[in-house]
């Protein structure tokens, strides 16, 4: 009899740590106009420009992180989506002109982002790591980039393919 007792509570408690593991390590979703993605608890949302929908010229959000590097020194790391018309053989998005034009260091290659192939450059230095990956979808570009420093590239790395793993276009 006294086993029995013994057993719900324990099971109770096993039910309540489930919960809360499942609540603290569940992400968030961003979900406007015409596009949807998660991104990770640790991240949270700054700006937005636009509402991601046909007919909007600029559309533009961007998440932040805080990381402290070994010195104890704290830093923004940066990751932004944007979504732009396009225009007659130019694209236009400053910081995709900027990472063009210093090829120091930069790698560029193609993937397969939500069903459409994009190009993606990365450009990793003693202090700054950033990447960029172009979809070109109708009549836009979705450009997301992440700038991080180079300390936190490995966890701005993986919520920025998060992103990219479970973004969808309609």
């Amino acid at each position: 009899m006294e086993r029995n007792n013994f057993i719900l509570p324990v099971i109770l408690i096993l039910i309540i740590v489930i919960v809360l593991i499942s609540v603290f390590s569940s992400g968030n979703t961003f979900q406007m106009g015409q596009i949807s993605f998660d991104y990770p608890n640790g991240w949270s949302q700054s700006s937005i420009v636009g509402d991601f929908n046909n007919g909007t010229l600029y559309n533009e959000v961007i998440f932040t992180s805080m990381f402290e590097n070994s010195d104890g020194m704290s830093q923004d790391a940066y990751i932004i989506i944007q979504m732009q018309q396009k225009t007659q053989n130019t694209l236009n998005i400053p910081s995709t002109n900027l990472l063009l034009t210093n090829t120091t260091g930069t790698t560029v290659g193609s993937i397969k982002v939500a069903n459409f192939t994009a190009t993606q450059m990365g450009n990793y230095g003693p202090e700054i790591a950033e990447k960029v990956t172009i979809i070109e979808e109708g009549n836009y570009y979705l450009v997301i980039t992440y700038i991080t420093p180079t300390y936190a590239a490995n966890q701005t790395s993986e919520a920025y393919n998060q992103i990219l793993q479970t973004l969808t276009i309609s």
